[in-house]
């Protein structure tokens, strides 16, 4: 009995099915580097490898009047409650750490040197800042806090240009009225007209958020990000939520983790439509407003990549079940022949037992 094997109907199913698998691995790959150009995205992944972290962000709407002290505080609350409910840090590294955490806010800083004088956009930073939010450094590196006291800065390059005429300016000076920042390091603020239409401004430095609040114009404060242990879903969220007890209508929270996992990214494209619409009055950093309008774009390389895959699929499924269904009779007959052939098989050795 001849089975019934593939026409030219049916190889146009396979090759149109193969068609969608490719297409939907490709987008997947495109998704996969949209997404590492995020910036933040990976923090949690990059400080613990194997899971089990959430980088959450809350953004306050400016009459939530979150104050400084409160935050600097904040990450000692959480981190007893952590430690209460026996999650604690690696005991086998003496460095290892619970949690880390930032918040900053955006003001202006006018600055002076041997060379020149600029008007600055300021950043004020206090904690974790760099470890979560990674720069573009040119020369030079980052300030930690424990050398806040010693009043360093990062000046972007048009503000070191400004200032000194050259990038090459680490360790030197710039004064704000009678106070000296020493420069720590010079980095490249985004160029391309989408970071700078989300507000990526040049002439820009950062500095600890004290300075910045005692010797310049400092807005009020604008995020604070947290990484922190999230053993099940949505732990991490409710910790700071809880920690922090700021109405809904004055903070939006953001779990970035999981924020561009496929699940998520094609959920996303449901509100796609009314993404523009604000029930709050908050003004988001430049690399959120990014964030946010690349992951419109993600969301549809999602849903292609999962939509090429869902239809490849069905595609072999159906082809399957239609060479299962003319080939009926055939797989029946080997079916039959195969059992028979095993009974025989059996009962000879049967047989050999009983002569033996």
């Amino acid at each position: 009995m001849k089975p019934v094997g593939f026409n030219k109907k049916k190889l146009i199913v396979l090759i149109v099915a193969g068609f969608f698998l490719i297409l939907g691995g490709i987008f997947k790959l495109i998704t996969a580097r949209e997404i590492s150009k995020l910036p933040g995205e990976n923090v949690a992944k990059i400080w613990s490898p194997d899971g089990g972290y959430a980088h959450i962000s809350a953004y306050f709407t400016p009459d939530a009047a979150v104050e400084a002290d409160t935050l600097k505080y904040l990450h000692y609350q959480i981190e007893q409650k952590l430690k209460s409910e026996s999650i604690e840090a690696d005991p086998e590294n003496e460095n290892a750490r619970l949690i880390a955490n930032c918040f900053f806010a955006e003001g202006k800083l006018s600055a002076e040197s041997e060379v020149g004088k600029a008007s600055l956009n300021a950043v004020g930073v206090w904690g974790d800042f760099f470890l979560i939010h990674k720069l573009n450094m040119l020369t030079g590196g980052y300030f930690s806090d424990d050398s806040l006291n010693n009043d360093y800065c990062i000046l972007d390059e048009e503000a070191a240009w400004a200032l000194f005429g050259s990038n090459d300016i680490v360790g030197m000076t710039i004064y704000v009225g009678n106070r000296p920042l020493i420069v720590k390091g010079v980095f490249r603020q985004p160029q391309d007209k989408l970071s700078k239409a989300c507000g990526a401004v040049t002439v820009s430095c950062y500095v600890s958020y004290d300075f910045l609040k005692n010797n310049g114009t400092v807005n009020n404060i604008s995020a604070f990000d947290i990484v922190l242990p999230n053993p099940v879903p949505d732990y991490g969220m409710t910790k700071l939520s809880e920690a922090l007890a700021l109405d809904e209508s004055k903070v939006e929270y953001v779990e970035n983790t999981k924020r561009f996992g496929v699940i998520n990214a094609v959920k996303n494209l449901k509100g796609m439509n009314l993404r523009g619409i604000r029930t709050k009055a908050l003004v988001y950093p430049w690399w959120e407003n990014e964030t946010r309008v690349k992951g419109d774009k993600i969301s549809v390389f999602s849903f292609v990549f999962v939509s090429g895959i869902i239809i490849a699929a069905a595609l072999v499924i159906i082809l399957g079940v239609i060479l299962l269904i003319q080939n009926k009779d055939v797989i029946a007959y080997n079916f039959v022949s195969l059992f028979e052939r095993i009974r025989d098989h059996f009962y000879r050795k049967q047989l050999e037992k009983k002569e033996k």
